[in-house]
């Protein structure tokens, strides 16, 4: 691995940490499995340490909290040379209730500009994940849609939407992301057409394009961008960075992308070049103020 990389740094670290925040390192490095899927009251008790230990841990290495540190170390298994040797243990992907609370204002604003592109669809597939969620729920009042989704979240965001034709495909349930997968889910809508499709991705790179954690989902949002007539993909500013594991497509399959003013300019300027609309949303002060909320109630 790399020297600069996260758990490297954690290795390097170790020693000269106060007894505490050098259990919670002994504890990550020797159970990254459990780290990554435990919640934060579970691993204190493995770890035998408190809980405002464990984020002020997170703290010490630059993060925010636990959810922060937690993809930003899923992302560095991925990316240095160890994606082989974990991947069958599960862990390499940040967990749906990490990635529901990071840079949560930033999402929301995605959501919101999103929205004024839904009217001109008449039928849509919408992704699995946080921001797609967040962006199902301004659904509530569009006129009456046609939506497929793979994403368990998605139909729960509008379950109260009963203009809407809601439509599921056929899979498998995985619960780490809240949604169906597998190849019955191609299968079921192979032969369907749907004006837009709202995708999220783990990594954006101009170059590289599109990619996610997940073989089997890479494989299926592949699918889902030969059905539409126009792809949106929502991500936060954050998401462009070193491309995660397995290839979606490139930057010349995206029409328009929705991400939130933190995108540096140069990015933009790539991706303009290359026939991408670019739309920069800009959090909200009330928008600000509910993810402080958020993080007064849960210290992660």
């Amino acid at each position: 691995m790399a020297e600069g990389t996260l758990i490297n740094r954690i290795a390097a670290e170790t020693p000269s940490l106060p007894r505490a925040l050098r259990t919670v390192a002994r504890f990550i490095l020797d159970r990254p499995q459990s780290f990554m899927q435990l919640g934060l009251s579970d691993i204190a008790t493995h770890a035998d340490v408190s809980e405002p230990t464990v984020i002020r841990f997170c703290r010490f290495f630059g993060y925010a909290g636990m959810a922060e540190f937690r993809i930003a170390l899923a992302i560095d298994l991925a990316i240095n040379g160890q994606a082989q040797a974990v991947a069958t243990a599960g862990f390499l992907e940040p967990n749906m209730t990490d990635k529901a609370v990071v840079n949560l204002p930033q999402k929301m604003a995605i959501a919101s500009a999103a929205r004024a592109l839904a009217d001109a669809d008449r039928s849509m597939i919408v992704d699995s994940g946080s921001t797609a969620g967040l962006f199902a729920r301004t659904l509530a009042d569009a006129a009456p849609l046609v939506v497929m989704t793979s994403g368990l979240n998605i139909v729960e965001a509008l379950r109260d939407a009963s203009q809407h034709r809601v439509m599921l495909p056929g899979g498998t349930v995985r619960y780490s992301s809240s949604s169906l997968i597998g190849a019955l889910v191609g299968e079921t809508i192979s032969s369907m057409r749907f004006d837009t499709l709202y995708l999220g991705a783990d990594a954006i790179d101009p170059d590289f394009g599109l990619s996610t954690f997940n073989e089997a989902e890479a494989h299926q949002n592949a699918a889902m961008i030969r059905l539409v007539g126009r792809v949106v993909v929502l991500a936060d500013s954050s998401k462009f960075r070193t491309p995660a594991l397995h290839r979606i497509a490139g930057v010349g399959d995206i029409d328009i992308i929705v991400t939130d003013n933190g995108l540096p300019g140069a990015t933009a300027e790539r991706l303009a070049a290359a026939g991408v609309r670019v739309i920069c949303a800009e959090p909200t002060a009330i928008q600000t103020a509910r993810r402080r909320q958020t993080k007064d109630r849960d210290p992660s």
